[in-house]
């Protein structure tokens, strides 16, 4: 099913808290791009892998049982049920504890399937990250248009948006109404209270969509006129700018938006690693690599979590609480209890932030938070 990306991020909350009885969930990730023939190499992908996991981890009978019931769930799944321009799946699946999710995405997932104590959502935060919606907003003095461009990056929304007439006379005729010549007369107040209806029209689709960032087409001086109106709250997810241009399509505008929202995600992204490495020390609001990450996460302090996209080393994970480490160890080190071995030690760290309600950003081709190793925070308190 296609969902927007404040409902996908929902469902992923509740999955980073779901446990069932038997410790093996089922997670697979795969790319459903028209660039891949993804119907014939996937089920053989799948069952490849499913067999690769029961031969190395010696499960029971009864376990490996279950786990082909589920498996088969997922290969009806991509026979029968996936949407057409989706580009990625997402399957989460424990017959025993009722758990049948799916996510489908505008966005090419890697091919996984991964069997751990918890559903493995990283790739899926990853791509939801990527993919956030956002508003274009195309104002003039006299005539605007508000687009929210969604996950898919198709323009979901469109608000036209009217203000005063300001031509000195009829296009027809040539002669000037007394309407018109007041509403020139009163040019800059009109234009004014053009400015606040889009403003006010702009605050309320950021706050249906949940979109974070505004794309904003207009002259340089039309734009400081209509930043100077906004509510502050609004003016601050004003992430880019673009001069507007009359010669343009519609789709040749937001394209360009698109990658203007691009660049000002990865100017984010920056921003965050330096605010990372500047709050490191006693008394910051900054931590870096896997463990200084892990201990916050313990005392429930990370806000904001970086990772980068390529960085998934594989460690432990205790059965019994949420530690988690990269070197192999007898017994938990907090509780005592039992470890199992799972892919990517960063994927729990994404899971416990999301289950804390944390923020999870996700980097590429940042050289400082390589220097981070690859993981850091923003702290809620020192």
């Amino acid at each position: 099913m296609i969902e927007s990306a404040a409902v996908a991020w929902e469902r992923l909350k509740n999955l980073a808290g779901f446990k069932g009885e038997r410790d093996a969930i089922l997670t697979t990730t795969l790319s459903t791009s028209r660039l891949d023939d993804w119907r014939q190499y996937a089920p053989t992908f799948l069952k490849s892998e499913f067999n690769t996991f029961v031969k190395t981890r010696g499960v029971s009978r009864e376990q490996r049982h279950g786990l082909e019931q589920d498996l088969d769930y997922v290969l009806d799944v991509i026979k029968y049920d996936v949407t057409p321009k989706t580009q990625g799946l997402a399957v989460f699946v424990d017959g025993q504890a009722g758990l049948y999710e799916r996510v489908e995405l505008p966005f090419r997932l890697l091919n996984r399937l991964v069997i751990e104590p918890a559903p493995y959502i990283r790739p899926v935060v990853h791509a939801l990250s990527l993919v956030e919606p956002f508003v274009v907003a195309r104002v003039s003095r006299d005539e605007s248009s508000l687009y929210l461009v969604d996950e898919w990056g198709v323009p979901q929304a469109e608000d036209e948006l009217t203000g005063p007439w300001l031509r000195s006379s009829d296009r027809e005729t040539g002669e000037l109404s007394i309407k018109q010549y007041y509403a020139a007369a009163r040019q800059d107040t009109l234009v004014e209270l053009h400015y606040k209806e889009v403003g006010g029209a702009l605050a309320k689709m950021l706050e249906s969509s949940g979109a974070r960032r505004v794309v904003l087409c207009a002259q340089h001086d039309i734009a400081t006129a209509f930043k100077r109106v906004l509510p502050s709250a609004i003016a601050a997810k004003i992430a880019a700018e673009m001069a507007f241009d009359a010669a343009e399509t519609p789709a040749q505008m937001l394209e360009r938006a698109r990658q203007a929202a691009l660049a000002a995600r990865q100017q984010e992204i920056d921003a965050l690693a330096v605010r990372i490495k500047e709050g490191l020390g006693v008394g910051g609001r900054g931590v870096a690599g896997f463990d200084g990450v892990l201990s916050a996460l313990g005392r429930h302090q990370v806000q904001t979590l970086l990772v980068d996209r390529n960085y998934r080393p594989p460690g432990w994970r205790c059965r019994q609480c949420t530690w988690t480490g990269l070197a192999e160890l007898e017994r938990c080190p907090v509780c005592g209890g039992e470890l199992v071995a799972v892919g990517d030690a960063v994927g729990e760290l994404v899971r416990l932030a999301l289950l804390q309600n944390g923020q999870v950003e996700v980097g590429e081709n940042v050289p400082l938070l390589e220097e981070l190793g690859g993981v850091g925070a923003v702290l809620r308190y020192s």
